[in-house]
């Protein structure tokens, strides 16, 4: 019957029809749900059974007799039976062949939507489950494949969900063959839509094994691992270990479009028939496609990156990374109207990379870039969308209007985009370092991203223009001032080592201007998160506030209490935030050694943050930095400084006498408002120092120890993990090489 019969699909339309539902119905009746007869039935009758069963049931009209026949509950029970045994008891030939056939019925039966429900109401969706723990490939595969067209529904993809399942699919995405990692990405990508299997990618430390699936050349496995991260990439925790493990340089990396990547042809269905009937390993996944199916799948999973990008870059700092790692000029190039075929693929991958574009220069410190690249009208269209905005249709007359621009003014787009390009050539050279990028601006001058000659790391150059005033009014005063900070800087340099406090390397003089030289900072300042979350709308957690100022009092004391050294110049501008809000504090080029007992007299800072001895010209010590510490945890708070006004006089005035709005009432604990208030005492004397600053926190800093301590040991685990697992790794190759050296060294002879 099998043979006769193995390319017949309706059989409810063949001449013969009568006979063949004549035996469907026998064989379900008098054999699948008769219990008598399945208890004492030999095993090989019982495959015959399921055999016959497995052809018939390929005619849509037989699936549904199936259920009236009350089959679907009878086969869900007997396929438990037998995987329990198998996965129990070991392997035995027939109970493999019967599991194979069995999950091919349950994947037809999945793949009508409707259907669907039978098989969750059968329970078989948990025996499906445990077998994805089968050694045999084609049972393993059988099960997985009707998971996941079950896992097409939300329902029943619900239903799967509250299974133990997430850790089991992480070990196959890590360790099985190709064609099991493909499928089990697609079913993981399907699983996702639900909370609790994303919350188990995480609790499972999936990020890293995700990840090393984008090293991949296949189209379609990279395809449902980006959607997989986009899903789980929307829980902050994650979306900052995926920038953590380097999962944004490797979806830049793909949509750079420079990968030779492969696809193939084949669909759920038509693994399963192969998978069914012993065919699976000689099925040629590689069944080439055209150029333009490979093309297509190419815009697609450029688009799932957009979408990744999209969803990454909600966190300040791994948009940050973006923009680092040129991110902007990748991204920017798929916008460019394509020419060849595909056109509405294309213009979905354009909607994707505007949105993704649209979410980076919602950044106030990106839109300088931006105005660089579009048109003055087209500008105002990607202007009025509005920050964040989620619906992809909202790009569709961005990209209408783009593509109607004439040619020339294409050619001008594309000029500029390449402008943005940072990995063209150096054009300019200081001294021994090359001029990467410019990074911002500030009262003495500019700072930029360079990169020694013949080397690799990348640092931060400062060029203080000495023409300023501040400097002197003449060459004898700017030599005398340079003179000054360059023996300040050289001492800070042999002398500052702490992980919050910025490392300065070197100093030179060339062309009437001062270079420092110093550790590049990879993140972002405090002020331009102020910004930013005050656009979202969105607050600072107070958890996220201790965390940051906790750092802060560390750095104050170091510099205070061991070094001497009084900052002057404190502001969110100076406080970098790097990956899980790392605080390093920058910019010394105001700091100045303090001598015992002496006090400063200088008026110099920024008055917004500025205390009120320097405001009333007295002299002041290390408490200027605590009011300005003051002021920064008040800002983190409510995201506005303490004291504001056009009016200097008035701005004087609020400073001196210490007049701020308090923070609104139950936003944040007492401790919060105690603290602002401590630090911003407007008599220097009565002011705490930062060790009584500290002394305020002491329950907040054991806390803060406490999570200190168990991300130590969670990182020891992890480290011991890894270590374990690379041994086995080169242990099971170096047998594998033994093994490999013995046959060889056998056929040899």
């Amino acid at each position: 019957f099998s043979v006769t019969y193995r390319n017949e699909r309706n059989f409810s339309k063949h001449p013969k029809h009568r006979l063949f539902q004549d035996i469907f119905m026998t064989l379900v009746k008098n054999r699948l749900t008769c219990r008598s007869w399945v208890i004492q039935a030999p095993s090989i009758h019982f495959l015959r059974v399921l055999i016959c069963l497995r052809l018939l049931i390929r005619d849509p009209g037989y699936q549904e007799l199936l259920h009236s026949l009350g089959g679907i509950e009878n086969l869900a029970q007997y396929m438990e039976t037998v995987a329990n045994g198998y996965l129990n008891y070991g392997e035995e030939q027939h109970n493999v062949d019967k599991l194979v056939n069995m999950t091919y019925i349950f994947q037809k039966l999945a793949a009508v939507k409707n259907q669907r429900e039978w098989v969750i109401a059968s329970g078989a969706h948990k025996t499906l489950v445990n077998l994805l723990s089968a050694r045999d490939s084609n049972v393993f595969l059988g099960a997985l494949l009707a998971l996941i067209s079950l896992a097409e529904s939300p329902e029943c993809r619900e239903k799967i969900s509250e299974l133990t399942i997430v850790e089991n699919l992480l070990v196959i995405l890590h360790e099985y063959d190709f064609l099991s990692k493909r499928l089990t990405a697609e079913f993981l990508r399907l699983l996702c839509a639900e909370s609790r299997v994303k919350e188990q990618v995480k609790m499972c430390e999936g990020v890293p094994v995700l990840l090393s699936l984008l090293h991949s050349d296949h189209i379609k496995l990279l395809w449902s691992t980006v959607w997989i991260l986009v899903q789980v990439c929307e829980d902050p925790e994650t979306s900052a270990e995926i920038q953590i493990w380097g999962g944004i340089k490797q979806l830049l990396h793909i949509l750079q479009g420079e990968r030779s990547l492969v696809s193939d042809r084949s669909s759920v269905g038509s693994l399963s028939s192969a998978n069914a009937s012993g065919r699976i390993q000689c099925l040629h996944l590689s069944d080439d496609p055209s150029p333009d199916e490979i093309q297509e799948n190419t815009f697609s999973l450029q688009a799932a990156c957009c979408a990744a990008i999209t969803e990454l870059v909600l966190n300040e700092t791994n948009a940050y990374q973006v923009v680092q790692a040129n991110g902007i000029y990748t991204i920017a190039k798929l916008i460019l109207p394509n020419k060849e075929r595909n056109a509405e693929k294309i213009s979905l991958l354009q909607c994707y990379a505007f949105r993704a574009l649209r979410f980076l220069f919602s950044m106030e410190r990106n839109r300088h870039i931006f105005k660089r690249l579009f048109p003055s009208d087209l500008f105002e269209i990607f202007i009025d969308i509005g920050h964040y905005v989620r619906d992809i249709r909202a790009y569709e007359v961005l990209v209408s209007k783009l593509n109607l621009l004439k040619e020339d003014v294409l050619k001008q787009i594309a000029e500029n985009i390449e402008s943005v390009n940072q990995n063209k050539a150096p054009t300019k050279h200081i001294g021994n370092y090359a001029i990467l990028e410019h990074l911002g601006s500030g009262a003495f001058g500019s700072v930029y991203k360079v990169r020694k000659h013949n080397g690799q790391n990348l640092l931060a150059m400062k060029e203080v223009n000495l023409h300023n005033p501040a400097f002197g009014k003449d060459k004898k005063d700017r030599d005398s001032s340079v003179k000054n900070i360059v023996s300040e800087l050289t001492v800070i340099k042999e002398r500052l080592y702490h992980p919050n406090v910025v490392r300065y390397y070197r100093t030179f003089l060339e062309n009437d201007k001062l270079y420092i030289v110093m550790e590049l900072i990879e993140g972002m300042p405090l002020g331009e998160h102020f910004h930013s979350l005050k656009e979202k709308q969105q607050q600072f957690t107070e958890d996220r506030i201790w965390h940051i100022f906790i750092q802060l009092c560390l750095a104050l004391r170091y510099l205070h209490k061991e070094k001497r050294i009084v900052h002057r110049d404190l502001t969110p501008n100076n406080v970098m935030l790097g990956d899980k809000d790392k605080v390093t504090i920058t910019d010394f080029g105001l700091a100045k050694q303090k001598q015992e007992n002496c006090k400063l007299a200088s008026v110099v800072g920024t008055i917004l943050y500025s205390c009120p001895e320097v405001v009333k010209s007295e002299p002041y010590g290390e408490k200027a930095d605590v009011w300005a510490a003051g002021c920064i945890l008040y800002q983190m708070a409510t995201l506005n400084p303490p004291f504001y006004s056009t009016n200097m006089l008035s701005l004087a005035t609020k400073i001196v006498g210490a007049v701020y709005e308090p923070v609104p009432e139950g936003l944040y604990s007492e401790k919060v408002s105690f603290t602002i208030k401590s630090c911003l005492t407007p008599d220097a004397e009565a002011r705490p120092d930062i060790v009584e600053v500290s002394s305020l926190l002491s329950d907040v800093m054991m806390k803060y120890l406490d999570v200190l301590s168990t991300s130590h040991l969670m990182l020891e685990k992890k480290l011991d993990r890894e270590r374990r697992r690379t041994q086995q790794y080169f242990m099971e190759a170096n047998r594998n090489a033994v093994t490999y050296g013995h046959q060889h060294s056998f056929l040899s002879q």
